[in-house]
């Protein structure tokens, strides 16, 4: 006689919102290849740091208790944070640098058209969880995770659509130096993010073993700063981190507050 329950499994960051393959990987390379593949599918693992940080606050939200309110809406605004400050970087710096090297202004209006389809929600995400300072007990999970469900499907859309779109700027060869118009709004994003927040969640969000193992070396820093970013800088704010998707070494971890997957 066999067990009619279902089968119940710990949920983890890549679900309900789903994650993106790199276009390197798609294509099965694993080497270096040429710079528009290279920005594309490092544009692609950024966005998956947005879609598993998403993803651990969407599911984790309705099953912590009340003692973790505080830390999970820290944790929360670190996200919004991460999102802030990538899609400024590339209105003011990266976007208007492509069309500056081609000559061709207004080329990224379609992309700065996707994140005001989803902005109104950005900011309904940051103003509900800034409004609990000081009544923290007061955290509805449902409620946030509806203002989630308003915005989510835009910016999905936008992180997926924008990889094939900066795919497609290969046209004009190497009269556009894609890489290091991205590698300066690495730069630029990062120096831009709390050191002590958006920093840690971002780093604590990359998955080293996603594809195979594929990015276990981007960004390319050097090892002593990245473990000051996930072991030093995690101190302050330490109870945040618990509810990340991955380890201080990258690894994915159990989700602290997990739901259930299965019917």
């Amino acid at each position: 006689m066999t067990d009619s329950k279902p089968v119940q499994l710990r949920q983890w960051a890549d679900t309900p919102y789903s994650l993106i393959e790199t276009p390197k990987h798609k294509e099965g390379k694993t080497g270096s290849t040429d710079p528009y593949m290279e920005a594309a599918s490092t544009m692609c693992v950024v966005h998956n740091v947005l879609l598993r940080g998403l993803n651990s606050i969407y599911i984790q939200g309705p099953n912590i208790q009340p003692a973790d309110y505080t830390d999970f809406i820290g944790y929360s605004l670190c996200w919004y944070s991460v999102v802030h400050e990538h899609h400024t970087s590339e209105e003011d710096l990266f976007f208007p640098g492509i069309e500056e090297a081609v000559g061709e202004k207004g080329l990224l209006d379609g992309n700065v058209e996707e994140h005001r389809s989803f902005q109104s929600g950005l900011d309904e995400f940051y103003s509900y969880l800034s409004s609990l300072s000081g009544k923290e007990s007061s955290f509805n999970a449902a409620h946030l995770n509806n203002i989630i469900a308003s915005f989510a499907p835009a910016l999905c859309a936008h992180l997926a659509a924008e990889i094939p779109s900066l795919l497609a700027l290969s046209k004009y060869g190497t009269n556009l130096p894609i890489e290091d118009l991205w590698n300066k709004e690495g730069q630029h994003t990062v120096i831009a993010m709390t050191k002590f927040n958006a920093l840690p969640f971002f780093f604590l969000n990359l998955d080293v073993t996603y594809e195979d193992h594929l990015w276990r070396n981007w960004p390319p820093i050097p090892g002593p700063a990245r473990w000051v970013v996930t072991r030093c800088f995690t101190l302050w704010h330490r109870g945040y981190w618990k509810f990340a998707s991955c380890d201080a070494r990258g690894v994915p971890k159990p989700l602290y507050a997990p739901g259930r997957r299965g019917g």
